[in-house]
C-alpha cells in the first residue's frame, strides 16, 4: 500500500503537471477585464510580434528571416487559439450560462420580495410569511442559497477565472452568441481582488476546495444586493426561532448548537449581506454567539464546505469581540476535554450495544430511549471532532489535534486528552454500524407492528385463560384447591385483554391507559396468599405483564422515530472532511480485511447528504430531482469506490509479486521430461508461495464479497461490482505505467550515427523483449486468482488492453486534429476505470504517449539516411547487411503490445501518411500553383507522351533547373509517405500471420462475410458502427492491401504528372542498383534517400487522384526512358 500511494501520487503529480504545461500553451490569448478598456490594443499584441521584428530588423536578409519566423510564430498562436475555440466551447458557454443562472436567481428572489412588498400576492407580505411554519423555512432557504451561490463560485473559480472564460467567451463566440447580457455578468463576476492562499503549514486546510478562506465578501454580496428589510427580518427569524421545529430530535438543552446548527449556517451566510450588522451591532452578534457558537466556532456552509469563524470574523469589529468572549484558549480546553470524554463513554456504550445477540426486537423495545440517546450523544461526539480538526487557526489547532503519543483503540482521557484520527474512525464506523441496525430493526418493527400486537394480546389472554382453569383446581398436577373468585377474575382479565383492539376507535393513549390499568391490575393480585405462595402462578403473571408492555411499546413505535434518527445521524457536514480518513480506514482494512462488513453502515451514513440539496425539489415533484440525485449518488459512489480501493489495490499488490515469481522463477514445462528432473520442474518452494499468495488474495476478496447489495440515492451499490472494477482500475494503471515506463526510447538528436543507431535499436528490442515477459506475466497471474475474487481474468485483460491501446492511440491522434478528442467525449476513457496520463518525455516532446514512440522508434530506425529496404527480404538493413528493422521486430513488438497495439500502430501510421499529404497538398497550392505557366509550358512540349520530342534532353534539363527549389519538400514529403506504407505493409503481414496460427477460423469468418459484402449487389446498408466494426476487424486479421488505401478526398492538382516526371528525373541519378537487397539504394552514403520508399510513396500519392494521372505519369515515364535510350545507346 505504501509503494502503491506514493506511485499514484507520482502519476497525479506528473498528469497535473501535463495539464498545467497544456494549459499554459492558453495564456497569450486569454484576458481579463482589462480587455474591456481597449480591445483593439489587446488583440493588436497577438500580433506583435510580426511588427516589431519588422521595425527592429535593418539587414534586408535578416528582415526576411525574422519576419518570416515571427510570422510562423503568430500563424501559430492563431490557428491555437482556434483550436482552443474548437475544443472549449462547450465549456466556456457552460460557466456562461452559469453565471447568467446566478444573475437570474437574484433578479426573481428581488422580484418576488418587492412583489411580497407591494401587496401584489393578497394577505401575504414577508412578515406573513416569515410567520407560516413552511413559507419562513422556504423565504431562509431562498436567501441563503443566493449566498452559498456567491461563496462557491468565488471559491470554486476565483475572480482571475472568471474573467478569463467571460472575456474568452465575449472574443471567441460574441459573433454568433448572445452578449446582450455581458454587462450583468461582467458586474456580478468580476475579481474582488483576494486570491486563494497558497498552502500553508500541515496545520492549515486553508487549501482544501471543500474549507472556505476569507474572501472579500462585502463587496461580493453588496453588487447584487437582496432589500435591507428582507434580510433583516430573515435574521430576526434566524435568531428567535426554530424553523425546522426538531426539538424531538435533539430535546436537551445541552444539545441545542447541534439542532441550530443549520440556522447557524443560514446566519453566518445571510449576515454577510448586512455588513452593518457584523461591524457595529455588538449585542445582536452577543445574542448569535451565545446562542449557536457558544461551543463551536468550525460549521459547515453546504455539501461538505466548512468555515473557520475564528478567522472570518476577525475583519468585523463587532463579531470578532463577541466571539472573543467564547473562544478563550481555556474555554477550548475545555470544549476539547469534553469531547474526549464523551468520545471514550460513546466507545463504551457502542461496544456494549454491538455485542452480537444484544439487540434484539424486545431489547430494542425496552431500552429505545437509551438507544437512541447514545445515538445523539455519538453524533455529537463525531460532529465536533470532526469539523473542528479542519480548523484553520492554528492555536486552537494546536489543542484539537493533539499528537498521540503512542497508538490506541480508545482516545487518551487523561493528561493532554489526546484524541487522534485513528479514534475519530473507529467511532464513526461502530455508530454508523449502530444506526444501520437500529433503522433496520425500527422498519421492521414498524412493518411488523399490527402483528407484534395481536401476538403478545393472544399470549397474554391464552395465559389468564390457563390461570383460570388452574385454579379450578380439576388438572392432574394442580395441587390447589378450586378458587371461583381468582377463576372469575381471570377469565374478566382475559376478557378485557381480548377487547384491545389494534384499530379500535380509541386513541393510542386511550388504549395505552388501558394496558397499563391491565398491568396494574396483575401487579395487583400477587398480593393475593394463594397467588403469591406459587411461583408458576407469578411467572406466568410476570411474563403476561411484560406481553402487555411489549404491545404498549410497539404501539408507540411510528415514523417520528426514524425521521428523528434521520436528522440524529445526519452527517452532510463530513461529506468532503471523510476524504481525509480514507488512509485511516484503508490501513485498518489491510490490517484486518473482516473491517469492511463495518463500512456498509458507514456507507448509509454518508447516504443522508443527499437528502438536503433534493429536499424541495422532491416536495415540488421537479423532474431536475432525478438528476440532481444522480450526481449526488455518483460523488457518493466514486467516494464508496475510493475507500474500498484498497481491497482491489492489496489484491493486485500481491497479484504482482506472483507474476515476477511465474515470470522470472518458474521454469517453462517442456513438451518431454525425463523422469529424473521432474522434482527440479515441479519447484516446490515456489508454487507453494504462489500457494499462499492466492490464499491471502481469497482472504481480502471475502470481505468485500460478503457485503449486502446498497442502495446510495438512486444508485445501487454491489460490492461484486466494485470489486470488478477495482481490479479493472489497478490493471489498467499498472499495466500503463509498464508501457511507459519501457516503451522509452533514447534516440538523441546529436548522436544519430550508424553504430549509435545499431546501439538503440538493440536497447529497443530488449525494452519490447522485457515488456512481454512482464505482460505475458500479469495475464498469467490474473488467470490464476480469478476464481478466488470471482471474475473472468482473460476477458478483463482483453477488455482493458484493448482500452488502453485504443485511447493512447485516440489521444496521439489528436495532434493531427484541430478538433480533438478530450477526455470527456472519448469512449475510451472511463471515471470508474481511468486510464492515467502521463507527462510527455523529454527524449521525444512532440509524443504524446508510448503509442506515439513506437512509431517514433519505427521511423527511426527505418530512417533512409542509414538503412536500405529490400522488399525480397521484407526488413530495413544497414549498409553492411545487417537487419534492423524486419519481420521479427513486428513479431516482437505485437507480443509486446499486443494486436490492439499493432493496429493502433497502423492507424497512426495512416494519420502520419494523412497528414503528410495534406502537407504536400496545401505546399502544392501555395508554391506549384505560382509555376502553373512553367507546368503548362512543360506539358506542351512533352506532348504527346506516346512520341518523342525534340530537343528533348535540352526540355528536360530545362525543367529539371527550373523546378529544382520544389523537388525537395517532394523528396521529403515521398520518403516519409512511403516509410510509412512499408512499415504498415510489414504490420498487417505479421497480422496476417498471427491470425493464421491464433485465430485461424476467425481469419476465414471474416475473409468470407468481407467477400460477401463487397459481391453483394445492392449498396451497403446497415448501421455505419458495424460496418467500422468489420472494417477493423479485417485489418485485426491483416487483410487488405495497405498501398490500396484511399486517404483523401481533393480537387485535382493541375500539372502534377510532369512535375513528378521532374522529380523522378531529378533523383534517379542518385540511386543505384544494389544486387544484395535487390532494390534501389542510395549512391552517396548518408543521403535520405532510398529506393522503395519513394516508389511507395509516388504510388500512394497517385492513389488519392483519377487514374488518369497514374496514367500520364507513367506516360512521361515511358518518354524519358524512351528519350534516354536513344540518346545515350
Amino acid at each position: 500500500p505504501a509503494s502503491s500511494s506514493s506511485s499514484s501520487a507520482g502519476r497525479t503529480g506528473g498528469a497535473r503537471r501535463g495539464e498545467a504545461e497544456e494549459a499554459a500553451r492558453y495564456v497569450p490569448f486569454l484576458f481579463d477585464f482589462s480587455y474591456l478598456h481597449n480591445p483593439e490594443e489587446w488583440e493588436a499584441s497577438l500580433a506583435l510580434p510580426v511588427a516589431s521584428a519588422s521595425t527592429s530588423s535593418k539587414e534586408p536578409g535578416h528582415e526576411e528571416a525574422n519576419n518570416g519566423g515571427d510570422e510562423r510564430e503568430t500563424e501559430n498562436l492563431l490557428e491555437l487559439e482556434r483550436e482552443f475555440a474548437v475544443n472549449h466551447r462547450k465549456s466556456i458557454e457552460g460557466f456562461y450560462e452559469l453565471f447568467f443562472a446566478i444573475y437570474n436567481y437574484q433578479r426573481d428572489l428581488n422580484r418576488f420580495v418587492e412583489d411580497l412588498t407591494k401587496g401584489f400576492y393578497i394577505q401575504y407580505t414577508v412578515e406573513s410569511v416569515l410567520l407560516d411554519l413552511d413559507g419562513r423555512a422556504l423565504l431562509c432557504e431562498a436567501v441563503w442559497l443566493y449566498g452559498v451561490m456567491l461563496i462557491l463560485m468565488e471559491r470554486l473559480l476565483p475572480g482571475p477565472v472568471r474573467e478569463r472564460i467571460i472575456i474568452a467567451y465575449f472574443r471567441l463566440f460574441g459573433r454568433d452568441g448572445d452578449i446582450s447580457r455581458i454587462d450583468v455578468i461582467c458586474k456580478l463576476c468580476k475579481s474582488t481582488g483576494v486570491s486563494p492562499p497558497p498552502s500553508a503549514s500541515s496545520a492549515s486546510f486553508s487549501s482544501q476546495r471543500s474549507h472556505k478562506y476569507p474572501m472579500d465578501e462585502e463587496k461580493l454580496f453588496g453588487r447584487y444586493p437582496l432589500p435591507v428589510d428582507l434580510i433583516r427580518n430573515v435574521v430576526g427569524c434566524l435568531i428567535s426561532d426554530d424553523i425546522y421545529q426538531q426539538s424531538s430530535a435533539f430535546p436537551n438543552i445541552d444539545h441545542r448548537s447541534i439542532r441550530l446548527s443549520r440556522q447557524a449556517s443560514m446566519l453566518y451566510v445571510i449576515l454577510f449581506f448586512d455588513p452593518i450588522v457584523l461591524r457595529e451591532e455588538a449585542a445582536k452578534l452577543r445574542e448569535i454567539v451565545d446562542k449557536y457558537f457558544h461551543d463551536n466556532w468550525v460549521i459547515h456552509i453546504y455539501a461538505g464546505m466548512t468555515a473557520d469563524l475564528s478567522l472570518e470574523w476577525t475583519r468585523f469589529p463587532a463579531a470578532r469581540s463577541a466571539l472573543d468572549n467564547v473562544l478563550q484558549v481555556d474555554n477550548v480546553k475545555r470544549m476539547h476535554i469534553q469531547n474526549a470524554k464523551l468520545i471514550g463513554q460513546c466507545m463504551a456504550e457502542l461496544r456494549a450495544y454491538l455485542t452480537m445477540g444484544i439487540l434484539t426486537d424486545s431489547f430494542v423495545l425496552d431500552n429505545r430511549h437509551d438507544l437512541l440517546n447514545t445515538l445523539r450523544r455519538c453524533n455529537i461526539a463525531v460532529r465536533w471532532r470532526v469539523l473542528h480538526r479542519r480548523t484553520s487557526n492554528a492555536r486552537y489547532y494546536s489543542i484539537v489535534c493533539a499528537a498521540v503519543e503512542k497508538a490506541s483503540t480508545d482516545p487518551k482521557l487523561e493528561g493532554d486528552f489526546a484524541v487522534n484520527d485513528t479514534h475519530v474512525v473507529s467511532l464513526i464506523l461502530l455508530t454508523s454500524q449502530l444506526e444501520m441496525q437500529l433503522k433496520d430493526s425500527f422498519r421492521d418493527l414498524i412493518q411488523r407492528k399490527e402483528s407484534i400486537w395481536i401476538g403478545c394480546r393472544a399470549q397474554a389472554c391464552a395465559m389468564m385463560t390457563d390461570l383460570a382453569e388452574y385454579f379450578k383446581g380439576d388438572q392432574t398436577l394442580a395441587r390447589v384447591s378450586r378458587h371461583e373468585g381468582l377463576i372469575q377474575w381471570f377469565g374478566s382479565m382475559a376478557g378485557e385483554i381480548r377487547d384491545l383492539a389494534y384499530e379500535s376507535g380509541d386513541h393510542f393513549t386511550v388504549t395505552g391507559r388501558k394496558i397499563q390499568l391491565c398491568v396494574q391490575a396483575l401487579e395487583e393480585v400477587e398480593q393475593y396468599d394463594l397467588v403469591d405462595r406459587d411461583v408458576q402462578v407469578k411467572a406466568f403473571l410476570r411474563e403476561a405483564r411484560g406481553m402487555l408492555l411489549q404491545m404498549a411499546r410497539a404501539v408507540g413505535i411510528n415514523e417520528d422515530i426514524c425521521e428523528d434518527i434521520r436528522w440524529i445521524s445526519d452527517m452532510s457536514y463530513g461529506v468532503e472532511s471523510m476524504k481525509s480518513y480514507v488512509q485511516i480506514i484503508h490501513s485498518r482494512i489491510s490490517k484486518d480485511p473482516s473491517n469492511v462488513s463495518l463500512l456498509q453502515g458507514f456507507f448509509l451514513k454518508l447516504s443522508s447528504s443527499l437528502d438536503g440539496p433534493v429536499d424541495r425539489l422532491k416536495q415540488l415533484n421537479s423532474p431536475e430531482a432525478a438528476r440532481i440525485t444522480s450526481y449526488y449518488s455518483s460523488q457518493l459512489v466514486a467516494f464508496v469506490r475510493n475507500v474500498l480501493e484498497i481491497v482491489p489495490v492489496s489484491v493486485f499488490a500481491i497479484m504482482v509479486q506472483m507474476s515476477d515469481i511465474i515470470e522470472r522463477r518458474l521454469q517453462r514445462l517442456p513438451m518431454k521430461v525425463q523422469g529424473d528432473k521432474l522434482i527440479a520442474y515441479a519447484q516446490l518452494g515456489e508454487r507453494y508461495k504462489l500457494a499462499m499468495m492466492a490464499h491471502e488474495i481469497s482472504i481480502f476478496a471475502d470481505g468485500i464479497l460478503e457485503m449486502e447489495n446498497t442502495v446510495i440515492g438512486g444508485a445501487q451499490v454491489n460490492p461484486r461490482k466494485l470489486l470488478d472494477e477495482g481490479l479493472r482500475k489497478e490493471l489498467v494503471t499498472h499495466v500503463s505505467e509498464l508501457l511507459n515506463n519501457l516503451l522509452q526510447f533514447d534516440f538523441s538528436a546529436n548522436s544519430e550515427t550508424i553504430a549509435s543507431m545499431v546501439k538503440h535499436q538493440a536497447a529497443t528490442m530488449r525494452s519490447l523483449s522485457s515488456l512481454s515477459g512482464r505482460l505475458e506475466g500479469f495475464q498469467t497471474a490474473l488467470q490464476c486468482v480469478e476464481d478466488y475474487v470471482c471474475m473472468h481474468g482473460l476477458k478483463m485483460w482483453h477488455e482493458e488492453l484493448s482500452r488502453i491501446m485504443k485511447y493512447n492511440v485516440e489521444q496521439e491522434v489528436n495532434k493531427y486534429l484541430l478538433k480533438k478528442v478530450l477526455d470527456v467525449d472519448s469512449k475510451f476513457q472511463s471515471d470508474i476505470v481511468p486510464i492515467p496520463r502521463f507527462p510527455r518525455t523529454q527524449n521525444e516532446p512532440s509524443c504524446i504517449n508510448f503509442m506515439g514512440r513506437i512509431v517514433s522508434m519505427l521511423v527511426k530506425i527505418t530512417d533512409a539516411q542509414y538503412t536500405t529496404f529490400s522488399i525480397e527480404k521484407s526488413g530495413w538493413f544497414m549498409s553492411d547487411g545487417s537487419e534492423v528493422c524486419g519481420l521479427k521486430t513486428a513479431s516482437l513488438i505485437r507480443r509486446a503490445v499486443g494486436v490492439y497495439g499493432l493496429t493502433g500502430v497502423d492507424r497512426l501510421l495512416c494519420y502520419r501518411i494523412l497528414h503528410e499529404l495534406h502537407r504536400f497538398v496545401k505546399f502544392f497550392r501555395t508554391n506549384v500553383s505560382k509555376q502553373g505557366v512553367l507546368l503548362e509550358q512543360l506539358r506542351d512540349e512533352l506532348f504527346p507522351e506516346w512520341k518523342t520530342p525534340k530537343n528533348a534532353v535540352a526540355i528536360y534539363a530545362s525543367g529539371s533547373k527550373k523546378t529544382e527549389m520544389l523537388m525537395l519538400p517532394m523528396l521529403t514529403c515521398f520518403r516519409r509517405v512511403g516509410q510509412a506504407q512499408l512499415l504498415r505493409r510489414m504490420i498487417r503481414f505479421e497480422l496476417q500471420r498471427s491470425a493464421r496460427v491464433d485465430a485461424k477460423m476467425l481469419q476465414h469468418t471474416v475473409s468470407t462475410l468481407n467477400a460477401s459484402l463487397l459481391s453483394a449487389q445492392q449498396p451497403l446498408e446497415g448501421d455505419p458502427d458495424d460496418l467500422k466494426n468489420i472494417c477493423d476487424m479485417t485489418v485485426a486479421v491483416g487483410m487488405g492491401d495497405p498501398f490500396g488505401t484511399i486517404f483523401m478526398k481533393t480537387d485535382p492538382l493541375e500539372g502534377l504528372p510532369v512535375l513528378m516526371l521532374f522529380f523522378v528525373i531529378t533523383y534517379v541519378p542518385k540511386l543505384s542498383y544494389n544486387p544484395t537487397f535487390g532494390s534501389l539504394s542510395k549512391v552517396k552514403e548518408g543521403y535520405p534517400i532510398d529506393g522503395w520508399p519513394l516508389v511507395a510513396g509516388i504510388s500512394t500519392l497517385l492513389k488519392q487522384f483519377h487514374p488518369s494521372y497514374a496514367k500520364s505519369f507513367l506516360a512521361y515515364v515511358g518518354q524519358f526512358i524512351r528519350v534516354s535510350v536513344q540518346t545515350y545507346a
